[in-house]
């Protein structure tokens, strides 16, 4: 086990990542939990559109770790560099990648819904939805560049504390906006999509304020990124783009397949995926944790103990969130009834969430070891294993034992507790050859 300090420095960093990605998780799930009440058919529709503005988002959600990556590396370093200019550099990639998505995704939502659902009233519900989703490409893309700003630069409370903002005024909008209260109009599940843009904004421009008072004579919006820096941005950062990319769209493909089988599963499958995400949310941010300490100390000319804070990310990845899925896999029809009115829907969840959830713990090293990896600019051998595991092996068989051989959830959660195990141990064996550590950023 880790020393006390090493624990305490780690959670540290962690601990403040973690609150700040659960809460942009939550307000996902306040907008399922807000819209369950409106039937089966909404929760899947949000569940969609969720994953497909996700594949879009994966575009700009690269900016994060390749930011952190520079931000730490050149303090490592003691580099001369202005602090801010990675961040600038980030912040205009999100624009320039940003914008064209965001036309591109709100004309084709239409098409894209047609492609996932075979359902109309969940095509209907969905593509307003997702439309408004995609009004917010940008702003997702300026946070993504100021979360790897603040925990490159190990202040990771500030953006702890503008999240947490964010989801507040994201539960309140949903609360006005998806029934119509204190005088505005009834949206549905509109409302949730638009209270989400609209806290997503929110947060750009606190962060865009925070920023400009504390760093404006560290070049921030006063130097202007060189195209070099965008290049190296785009470099590390592409990995980590395309690892989310094609991790979403396999999901997307995964909700598919579980749609062939049915609505209830579908809505099952949805629910149970969102928690899955917040034990993944958790471990990436020991991971963001972890990157912080590598690069820095790989910086420093300690590649060794770089090595070693990356295990000791790992082994606290794998306690830590094996102990709070524990309540999830003792009681699974309390945690389900909050997401899920359907009684049918519960009752097909609740093994398939037992066991996807007691592993939750192993998996974690998937999201450690893969975002540190991506931040010292090995990514592309990540990228290969995520593709490989899920498009090659996992898709197929849930392909075969769903809508080919009509099996249901339990059998599909045997696959995948088995495509984590196996994800684990190749990104874990990756760490462990140490090729990350010859790397220059």
């Amino acid at each position: 086990m880790p020393s006390r300090e090493r624990v305490a420095t780690i959670f540290k960093l962690a601990f403040p990542v973690s609150i700040a990605l659960s809460s942009s998780l939550v307000m996902s799930l306040i907008d399922l939990a807000m819209v369950a009440p409106l039937g089966s058919q909404a929760t899947a529709a949000v569940g969609l559109s969720v994953f497909s503005q996700t594949l879009v988002l994966a575009f700009v959600v690269g900016i994060a770790p390749a930011v952190q990556g520079l931000v730490a590396r050149r303090r490592g370093e003691g580099s001369t560099e202005r602090q801010c200019l990675p961040l600038n550099g980030g912040l205009l990639t999100a624009l320039i990648v940003g914008t064209p998505l965001t036309i591109f995704g709100y004309f084709f939502a239409p098409f894209f819904f047609s492609l996932i659902s075979s359902d109309p009233e969940v095509t209907k519900i969905g593509v307003p939805f997702l439309r408004v989703l995609y009004t917010a490409i940008v702003a997702a893309g300026m946070g993504s560049a100021f979360k790897g700003f603040w925990t490159g630069m190990e202040k990771p409370n500030v953006y702890m504390a503008i999240v947490l903002f964010m989801s507040f005024l994201n539960f309140c909008l949903n609360y006005v906006l998806i029934s119509g209260r204190f005088g505005a109009p009834a949206l549905g599940a509109t409302g949730a999509a638009i209270g989400t843009a609209i806290s997503l904004y929110a947060g750009v421009i606190i962060n865009f304020a925070i920023t400009y008072l504390h760093f404006q004579k560290d070049g921030f919006l006063t130097v202007k990124p060189e195209r070099s820096l965008l290049v190296r941005i785009f470099k590390v950062g592409l990995p980590g783009t395309m690892q989310e990319f094609f991790f979403s769209a396999g999901y997307i493909v995964f909700y598919w397949m579980i749609g062939q089988v049915g609505t209830a599963e579908l809505a099952a499958t949805n629910v149970q995926v969102r928690i899955s995400m917040v034990f993944a949310i958790l471990s990436m941010s020991l991971g963001s944790a972890s990157a912080t300490l590598v690069s820095k100390t790989v910086g420093e000319g300690d590649p060794a103990g770089a090595a070693q804070w990356g295990w000791d990310s790992g082994k606290l990845g794998v306690i830590s969130i094996t102990l709070l899925a524990l309540p999830l896999v003792l009681f699974p029809r309390f945690f389900l009834s909050i997401f899920l009115s359907d009684p049918h829907a519960i009752s097909i969840a609740v093994r398939p969430w037992q066991l996807v959830t007691a592993l939750a713990g192993l998996g974690s090293l998937i999201y450690i070891f893969a975002y540190t990896l991506v931040s010292v600019g090995d990514g592309s051998r990540v990228v290969m294993i995520s593709f490989g595991t899920q498009w090659l092996l996992f898709l197929p068989a849930v392909w075969i034992v769903g809508p080919y051989l009509h099996y249901g959830l339990l059998q599909i959660s045997f696959i995948q507790a088995a495509y984590g195990a196996l994800a684990a141990s190749l990104i874990t064996a990756i760490w462990a050859q140490g090729r990350w550590k010859k790397i220059k950023i």
